[in-house]
């Protein structure tokens, strides 16, 4: 396939250039997947597929168009090319629209390890098994518990990127992941959440099978995190220090990092717009990306436009050093491409010195911010609001759960207000986070 596939892009490339392409770019890709879902005992959804396809972009004059075929014959291919040729009169002109600089090309010079071998030794029926006897650990914790779900999906995929620079490069990964979700009915004696049911969950995954954490670690951890829900109840509105747990610095860093996207800066939908070299959080925060981390789900040899991937560091003690950008944005800022073509790879918080733990015994009042939810994360205006869920802290410790209120603030004023940052790394996404405290935020409740 390997061999097959880049020959097959080389040669696209090479009939549009004939036709008259200024520019080509190149993606033929093949991939599989496998979904199972398991519910009371019985397979609920269980699904294998397979695709592939080649994705083609060809420019002339600055116009532009795309096309796409599951057909690999490159007669069919070659066809579908001239028609897309005669129709880019037609497109409007974009004259921001180039390749990277060919010396910014390349596959980085590293082993990523970002496949798994054994990729093909793990067979349906032992997944399947696996995925119930997640099932059955986990309501075997506690009888109050009932299934929302047991999963296991993964996945392998090639492809191949060329273009009219002449450079040619290739992925090769795997993808696993194994989670369950519980519910319980909330019967407490007491509390806003009576009669109502509580969800929660979790999930592992890993680029490699034998990394998932095992069925029992994943029951316990569900088990946890639902059973704690139980007799939740309304806080007082009130501006309190706030925990944020790994989940919730991630989604929180997350809308950060969309801020320093390219595309959202020459576009105006940015609080970050303009401030390169500013401010922006407390000395503690430093944000980098780095693609060349070995295994990690974000890591990556050359971004979606062929430009070799290398570290680079987004904040660096509150600072803001630079933006995430592809070739298009950085010539709409009249900047230069930075490997971000495709978004982030794997997003870093720097952690810090202490534990989670200690991070919530440092609160005397104040919430353990477990789960968010709504839209209102608004990069454009730094403004943040969400409904919440999470555990009230209290002296120090974990006392009532609580929910059904929401945290607000300013990006800013949380950057700057984050004044404790945890140790421990929660690597199940591209955006690896630990905990942090932010000293203030308006909680409204009752």
């Amino acid at each position: 396939m390997s061999e097959s596939y880049k020959q097959l892009a080389i040669d696209v490339v090479e009939r549009g250039k004939k036709m008259g392409a200024d520019l080509m770019t190149v993606i033929v890709a093949n991939s599989r997947a496998f979904e199972l879902e398991v519910r009371n005992k019985q397979t609920d959804v269980l699904k294998e597929a397979a695709s592939s396809g080649i994705s083609v972009t060809v420019c002339k004059g600055q116009r532009r168009s795309s096309v796409y075929s599951n057909d690999f014959n490159i007669d069919t291919i070659e066809s579908l090319l001239s028609a897309t040729m005669k129709a880019l009169p037609y497109m409007g002109a974009d004259e921001f629209y180039t390749l990277p600089d060919p010396k910014l090309q390349g596959r980085a010079d590293v082993d990523l390890k970002l496949f798994d071998n054994a990729f093909d030794s793990v067979t349906s029926p032992d997944k399947i098994k696996r995925t119930f006897q997640l099932e059955e650990k986990t309501l075997n914790l506690d009888s109050r518990l009932k299934t929302d779900q047991a999963y296991h999906s993964d996945s392998v995929s090639y492809s191949v990127y060329a273009d009219s620079n002449g450079f040619v490069g290739e992925d090769n990964d795997t993808f696993y992941t194994f989670g369950m979700s519980a519910l319980v009915e909330d019967k407490a004696a007491a509390g806003d959440n009576v009669g109502r049911k509580q969800i929660d969950g979790w999930h592992t995954c890993s680029r490699y099978f034998d990394r998932l954490e095992d069925a029992g670690s994943v029951a316990k951890k569900t088990a946890h995190r639902v059973l704690r829900k139980l007799g939740a109840v309304k806080p007082k509105s009130q501006e309190v220090p706030v925990v944020f747990s790994a989940e919730m610095a991630r989604s929180f860093i997350g809308s950060v990092s969309s801020a320093m996207m390219g595309g959202n800066i020459f576009r105006k939908n940015s609080f970050l717009k303009d401030k390169i070299g500013e401010k922006i959080a407390s000395e503690n925060v430093s944000i980098i990306d780095d693609p060349l981390l070995e295994g990690k789900l974000g890591s990556r040899y050359f971004d979606s436009e062929g430009v070799m991937s290398k570290p680079m560091t987004l904040v660096e003690k509150g600072v803001l050093k630079d933006y995430m950008l592809s070739t298009y944005s950085a010539n709409k800022l009249k900047m230069k491409t930075n490997g971000h073509a495709g978004g982030v790879s794997n997003l870093i918080l720097n952690p810090g010195k202490y534990t989670e733990d200690e991070l919530i015994e440092s609160v005397k009042d104040g919430l353990y911010l477990t789960f968010m939810s709504g839209q209102g994360a608004n990069i454009t205006t730094g403004d943040y609001s969400r409904g919440a869920q999470g555990v009230w802290i209290r002296d120090g410790k974990l006392a009532e759960p609580v929910a059904e209120f929401t945290i607000a603030g300013k990006f800013i004023d949380m950057l700057n207000n984050l004044t404790m940052i945890a140790c421990e790394v929660d690597d199940r996404s591209a955006i690896l986070t630990p905990a942090f405290k932010i000293n203030k935020m308006a909680i409204s409740g009752v």
